[in-house]
């Protein structure tokens, strides 16, 4: 007969408390951190996630570099079809995650392999304090980031746009088509799952308040603004433009023969992904145009060097259209160059071109804060919000056709006076840079203090 003995309606109890007591410690220091904590170190981490090629993702990429110069441990994820800039490559704080491109054998399939794809890598990354994404694209990130923010990590979206505007616009239907009712309801709905938004213009923010009913406290414009490396050329005795232009090996081999900006001939690019809602066309419909003008009425017309930046679907269709036609005073180029030798194209350019449309009308061209932060005047297609950016005379020229384009060109080649106030204004414009604003945003947001 037992000394001592346990009630049999106490054993379960002691046995479950027991088994407790014992799992306890393996709970608190090895499966929590495991589950909520991962590999993360002491510092604040920041996970940037970009459907779409990291090199070609300035807005993006500045925000890593800001992090990073902030203390931030940043994870950058994204694909990488392109060479990554030195400031992203080179930093120490920055670790590229490279997302695999998926081939194209059926939108659900990949869609499917996208979402695992997404999901493994922010498990790889559980325990970050920040998730930033941009948007578009919001499938298939938008319901997944409003899962992730169980772990604890606080959501923010940069709307650079609206993604169903874009899908309208690709797939020309209107907004009753059930595919961009689908993307609507997903901006509408997972997107204020997001602790906080970022948007490019003031228009943006008020859409979102006004038609999403966000919240106006979680949300704070963050304009578009030039990094550092986009700086107006600084002409000396020693090294003018003139020189440069003859020298510099991304584009000495590129000056056709009679050119000469000494004598009033003008260079202007623009930079384009070659595609719908940037209509290349209008640019080289407006310098047929100006041959025509050249040849009918006047002789004196400067010379123009036209660099057209950038990769994309329709780029091969305009390459032919300019290969047969005849050019007398313009000559066009496509141009390639890398994160590090387009800023110094800008710089040695007289103007910028923006044909930039936006499919929502809510966004602002990144391509212009770049010539701007070269000190390089624009002319730009015009849209209701590109009044936040561009003043008509005082540091651009706004156009809405190719006639009208034309019109502009004549009016700057031609006219010294024209340019110059321009250039005051694109110089003036070159002195408002990211980090000033990016902080103030991130203040606004209590990210940083």
């Amino acid at each position: 007969m037992a000394l001592f003995s346990i009630p049999d309606t106490l054993s379960p109890w002691l046995v479950t408390l027991i088994l407790i007591y014992v799992s306890l410690p393996i709970l608190i220091y090895y499966a929590i951190p495991f589950l909520f904590y991962g590999n993360r170190s002491t510092k604040k981490r920041i996970i940037i996630f970009v459907l779409g090629d990291i090199g070609h993702s300035p807005r993006m990429c500045y925000h890593a570099q800001s992090f990073a110069a902030k203390g931030f441990q940043v994870e950058f994820c994204g694909y990488v079809d392109s060479q990554l800039p030195n400031f992203i490559a080179e930093d120490p704080n920055i670790t590229v995650h490279t997302i695999p491109r998926i081939a194209e054998f059926g939108m659900a399939r990949k869609v499917i392999f996208q979402i695992l794809i997404i999901i493994s890598k922010l498990w790889d990354l559980r325990g970050s304090d920040y998730l930033l994404v941009q948007n578009p694209p919001s499938i298939p990130l938008f319901p997944i980031i409003a899962g992730y923010r169980l772990t604890g990590c606080k959501i923010i979206i940069d709307w650079h746009n609206l993604a169903y505007s874009i899908l309208k616009l690709k797939l020309k239907c209107s907004s009753w088509h059930p595919l961009v009712i689908i993307a609507i309801c997903i901006e509408f709905f997972f997107g204020r799952f997001a602790n906080y938004h970022l948007t490019v213009t003031d228009a943006m923010k008020e859409f979102l308040i006004d038609s999403f009913k966000f919240s106006a406290k979680k949300i704070v414009v963050l304009h578009d603004r030039p990094p550092a490396q986009f700086v107006p050329f600084k002409e000396t005795p020693e090294f003018t433009r003139e020189m440069a232009l003859r020298t510099e090996p991304y584009i000495k081999n590129l000056i056709p023969e009679g050119f000469d900006i000494t004598k009033g001939d003008k260079i202007i690019v623009t930079s384009t992904s070659f595609t719908p809602d940037e209509d290349i066309g209008i640019l080289l419909g407006a310098l047929k145009i100006y041959e025509s003008s050249h040849e009918k009425f006047d002789k004196n017309l400067p010379k123009i060097l036209c660099f057209i930046t950038g990769k994309g679907p329709l780029k091969e269709q305009y390459m032919k259209q300019v290969a047969e036609t005849k050019w007398n005073v313009c000559h066009v180029e496509f141009v390639w160059l890398s994160s590090e030798d387009y800023p110094k194209l800008l710089r040695l350019c007289d103007y910028g071109v923006s044909l930039h449309t936006s499919s929502s009308g809510l966004d602002l061209p990144m391509k212009i804060l770049d010539m701007f932060g070269s000190g390089l005047p624009v002319i730009a297609m015009n849209y209701p919000v590109l009044n936040e950016l561009v003043t008509h005379g005082q540091n651009g020229l706004k156009f809405t056709d190719r006639r009208e384009l034309h019109e502009s060109l004549i009016f700057a080649m031609k006219d010294s006076e024209i340019y110059t106030t321009l250039k005051k204004g694109a110089v003036i414009e070159s002195k408002n840079r990211w980090d000033s604003t990016w902080e103030k945003a991130m203040k606004g947001i209590n990210v940083i203090h």
